[in-house]
């Protein structure tokens, strides 16, 4: 066994099914759900690393930001809701529809954040 293997087993690979067995179903949402998935993750992580550096250059955000960064924030809460929903009730169609919106908005306020920073206004 792999060390690998071994750390995804010590957190539950050995007893649980993939979550992606569930959308076998239906394949036509799986990609969108990786993709989202993996934009959004992207995403927090070049929003918060610009944000970091740009605050030790002493740069503020724009009002346009704070819309952006609003939405990105309220979208990724509504995603953790859905998940929940569909643990409990299968709703996955509506939870890949809100992770494609929050990889949508994500990834347009990373864009915006890396824009900003590099011209120096974030």
């Amino acid at each position: 066994m792999t060390i690998w293997q071994t750390l995804a087993d010590f957190f539950g690979a050995d007893r649980y099914e993939q979550h992606a067995l569930c959308l076998t179903n239906d394949p036509v949402m799986v990609w969108p759900y990786i993709v989202s998935g993996l934009a959004i993750g992207i995403s927090y992580m070049t929003i918060s690393t610009i944000l970091l550096l740009a605050r030790r250059r002493g740069l503020q955000p724009q009002p346009v930001a704070f819309v952006l960064f609003a939405a990105f924030i309220l979208l990724c809460g509504l995603t953790h809701l859905t998940g929940v929903l569909t643990l409990f009730y299968g709703v996955y169609r509506l939870d890949v529809l809100v992770h494609v919106a929050t990889a949508s908005v994500s990834a347009f306020t990373a864009y915006y954040t890396l824009k900003s920073a590099l011209d120096g206004l974030v």
